[in-house]
């Protein structure tokens, strides 16, 4: 085990370059996550805006990468025209619809059951005109399926045709999945994390993992920021593939996951369904097609060996001529990295890396300034606070901090290898 000695003060080199990551307490609120401010970055907030004003955008397109109703969207586009230098998204204020009255609820439970399928509108209209009770059909609409889902019934779906159009550019959005599965002979399955350019098709990243938690992905995408850049938006499902955290405290790995990338000011955007994200089910697709087989005809036994091939595959794959774009993916991405015409930001310094793709919990300081952690007491920096966060990368290293990380890295009281 070797110790830095905790300085007050201190902070790794390019650290102020961060941008706001979390409360105080590291995790965030159920109604704090569906606030824009807290969902976004400001700057990918006002480029949709500002797309949207200009034309480059509809109105369905716009209010469905910020994840707002299209009036939310124009209330928006009203406050940055109204100020467009100092627009800032700000809290919408929340959810103000509790329960319906009683009477409202005896007349959607004699009324419902009499339509197959609902009428919603004329449910609006009833309840306006006998009730007096005014709503938009697209809340009793949703108030009637989430109240009285089983006096409601719809016709059954028809089998729905999901076209999504490339992305203009190298950067705007990576898709991102994982995929369990016996890609080599062994006691258990193993797990392949994949992420793909949305315009180039360029495999960003791909790694073999023992378990799907949050903190194979933060080191999946540590190893991909740092090759690549920070793309503008990480494009998945809804977060169930990130699996359950690390730490033991309860902490929600939506939450590490949301606040970890907007720190990183990276967007984050929910896929609807598996259809939506085609471009890496389709890739899943290719490498179950084609790893299995390689690993099992190479005697495959060891993660070593699988992530050799998994690289060789990456290469192949990302130097082949798509019959989708008639391009080949590496040569797409060169062309626009050296044209300055994609959308990658710049790769983020290791400070900030180190500091935004880690796990955090809090832990009470003893009399003679220590902590406890992971079953150790560990020394830290005198402090005036009584509890103090921690920086987790596991097995590897972890820093102890002032509190709990917000735009930069705050003072640090001691920082351990494991």
């Amino acid at each position: 085990m070797r110790k830095t000695p905790g300085v007050r003060g201190l902070a790794p080199e390019g650290a102020s370059l961060g941008l706001a990551s979390g409360t105080r307490d590291g995790r965030r609120s159920e109604g704090e996550k569906h606030q824009l401010i807290h969902r976004l970055p400001p700057d990918f907030v006002r480029r949709v805006l500002i797309d949207f004003n200009a034309g480059r955008l509809d109105a369905g397109t716009a209010s469905g990468q910020l994840g707002v109703s299209r009036s939310r969207l124009y209330q928006l586009r009203a406050a940055l025209l109204a100020d467009k230098r100092g627009f800032r998204p700000g809290a919408s204020g929340g959810d103000r619809h509790g329960r319906w009255p009683d009477e409202i609820h005896d007349f959607l439970e004699s009324f419902l059951p009499l339509q197959r399928p609902p009428n919603y509108q004329l449910v609006a209209d009833e309840l306006a005109r006998l009730c007096g009770f005014r709503r938009a059909r697209s809340s009793v609409e949703a108030y009637a399926k989430a109240h009285f889902g089983a006096l409601v019934s719809a016709p059954p779906r028809k089998p729905r045709v999901h076209r999504r159009f490339r992305r203009a550019r190298v950067g705007e959005l990576w898709q991102h999945d994982s995929s369990i599965h016996q890609w080599w002979p062994a006691p258990c399955k193993q797990t392949l994390l994949l992420t793909v350019d949305d315009h180039s098709g360029l495999v960003t990243g791909g790694s073999f993992v023992d378990r799907d938690t949050t903190w194979n992905h933060f080191q999946h995408f540590r190893r991909a920021f740092g090759a690549h850049g920070l793309p503008e938006i990480l494009y998945t499902d809804g977060l169930s593939l990130f699996g359950p955290s690390s730490l033991t405290d309860g902490a929600d790995p939506k939450s590490e996951f949301q606040r970890a990338l907007r720190g990183l000011g990276v967007a984050h955007l929910v896929a609807p369904s598996p259809q939506a994200k085609g471009k890496i089910e389709r890739r899943f697709r290719t490498f179950q097609g084609r790893l299995v087989t390689l690993m099992a005809h190479a005697g495959v036994t060891t993660a070593t060996q699988a992530e050799g091939i998994l690289r060789m595959e990456i290469d192949r794959l990302n130097g082949t001529r798509s019959r989708a774009t008639g391009s080949v993916p590496a040569e797409i991405w060169e062309r626009q990295t050296l044209d300055g015409t994609g959308r990658m930001g710049p790769i983020p310094c290791p400070s900030l890396l180190d500091l935004h793709l880690s796990l955090r919990c809090t832990r009470r300081v003893n009399h003679d300034h220590t902590i406890d952690f992971e079953g150790r007491g560990y020394e830290i920096a005198d402090t005036a606070r009584k509890r103090v966060a921690i920086v987790h990368h596991p097995g590897i290293q972890f820093w102890i901090v002032d509190h709990t990380p917000k735009e930069i890295w705050p003072p640090i009281l001691g920082a351990y290898t494991l």
